[in-house]
């Protein structure tokens, strides 16, 4: 049994979806909208307003069962920022930093509401969780530590406080993204980088995504593990042409018996996944590139129109008969070109793993590096000076067990150089 004085208890506030997008909308209806609310898309609001800030915390202590929650992080305020640049006001100099003083004041004003809440005994301390504090300087998007910390200092100051209780930055880093070990961004001159500045403000930096790298470059994003390669007995050359004999019976035979809806695709296009994955086949990226169409895609659109066609023949006894002869011949030869397609991404994954082991293994110890990729990777991270926390999903008994098993590793001598090689590979 673990005691609460054992755990650290992290709640993320900020943005307006499902639940929040709800009540924020029927908020709006009644003439009681959130104030500075941002509508960065259909289904994506966010808000740092304090009025906003005092629901979601109430919401997540009645959550949690806790009456006091050790740390409030505000979960993307960049938000703001990046409103401002798809609607093209940050193009002009001038105007960008007008909108980063206005970002900032935000900031102070929701720290200053999470001060009072500590005075209150509902917070230990807060913080911000950023996937751009990390960034150029220059980027219109991009947050500062040191700027936050500022707004925290003043926002003590405005609450009668000696000192702010802002010791969180949570950031994304892996050795692909090594911004808040290289990149200066931060500080007075913006000539220090996040780690660095942190170190000397005495700042916990918790790393979040070490095994899931978006480099950017049109890479996509790279697991940085050793995929699973299942090998399938056929390949696509085969089988392709087998799952595009069966929908072009389907179009002949089948999709003439089907009414076309009024909205939606017509019957006869109900089945296209031989020409489609045919199409698509040379640009996938890896095995996550694939897992996202697959799952969010394929499955949807086969699941949604089989149900549809079985409930359409239903009862029709000789077309019945037909549709489900033709639906058990064609989901097997379908499945195998879905599994041709993904051994074909894992090995693509496979040879991208293969090339930055290649660039790795020679700065690390013999002793570690015939070590799963994911050791490495979170090893690396681990390592870095000034990083107190590496958050790795524990989803899985082998994500748990390569966590604990580089805990007793003594940290890498040169993690900078290996974020260094890696940065400057060109790789992917």
């Amino acid at each position: 049994v673990v005691s609460r004085d054992e755990v650290i208890v992290v709640s993320k506030i900020g943005y307006v979806q499902g639940n929040n997008l709800s009540r924020a909308e029927a908020r709006e209806q009644a003439g009681k909208p959130f104030p500075e609310m941002v509508k960065y898309g259909e289904g994506i609001w966010h808000c740092l307003h304090p009025s906003f800030l005092e629901e979601q915390l109430t919401l997540s202590l009645d959550r949690l069962g806790l009456e006091t929650l050790d740390i409030c992080l505000l979960h993307n305020p960049e938000y703001f920022l990046s409103d401002a640049k798809n609607r093209n006001l940050s193009i002009d100099p001038i105007r960008r930093e007008d909108l980063r003083q206005e970002f900032y004041r935000r900031l102070q004003q929701a720290f200053s509401y999470l001060e009072t809440q500590i005075v209150a005994g509902r917070l230990q301390y807060y913080g911000v969780s950023s996937n751009t504090c990390t960034a150029k300087p220059d980027n219109p998007e991009a947050t500062s530590l040191s700027r936050m910390l500022k707004a925290a200092e003043a926002a003590a100051k405005h609450a009668g406080i000696p000192h702010h209780h802002f010791r969180i930055l949570q950031l994304p880093m892996n050795v692909f993204e090594s911004g808040a070990l290289l990149t200066p961004n931060t500080g007075p001159e913006q000539v220090q980088t996040v780690l660095a500045f942190a170190q000397e403000a005495n700042i916990a930096i918790l790393v979040n995504r070490p095994l899931n790298a978006i480099p950017g470059k049109g890479a996509g994003m790279i697991r940085l593990a050793d995929p699973q390669v299942e090998i399938s007995n056929t390949n696509f050359e085969a089988q392709q042409p087998k799952v595009a004999a069966l929908e072009h019976d389907y179009k002949q035979v089948l999709a003439p018996q089907v009414p076309k809806p009024e909205k939606g695709a017509a019957p006869l296009d109900y089945f296209n996944w031989a020409e489609e994955l045919k199409r698509i086949r040379p640009s996938i990226q890896n095995l996550e590139h694939w897992d996202q169409i697959e799952s969010q895609t394929i499955a949807p659109h086969a699941n949604q129109v089989f149900q549809l066609l079985t409930r359409h023949f239903s009862g029709k006894q000789e077309e019945e008969q037909i549709w489900e002869s033709w639906r058990d011949r064609y989901v097997p030869e379908l499945v195998s070109l879905l599994k041709v397609m993904r051994m074909e991404a894992a090995q693509k994954s496979a040879k991208k793993i293969s090339e930055i082991r290649k660039l790795i293994d020679p700065l690390l110890p013999e002793s570690k590096r015939e070590e799963p990729f994911a050791r490495k990777a979170l090893w690396a991270v681990a390592s870095i000076p000034g990083v107190t926390s590496v958050l790795n999903g524990m989803r899985h008994p082998v994500y748990v067990d390569d966590s604990l098993t580089i805990l007793k590793w003594e940290p890498l001598s040169q993690p900078r150089a290996l974020l260094e090689t890696i940065h400057t590979s060109g790789v992917p």
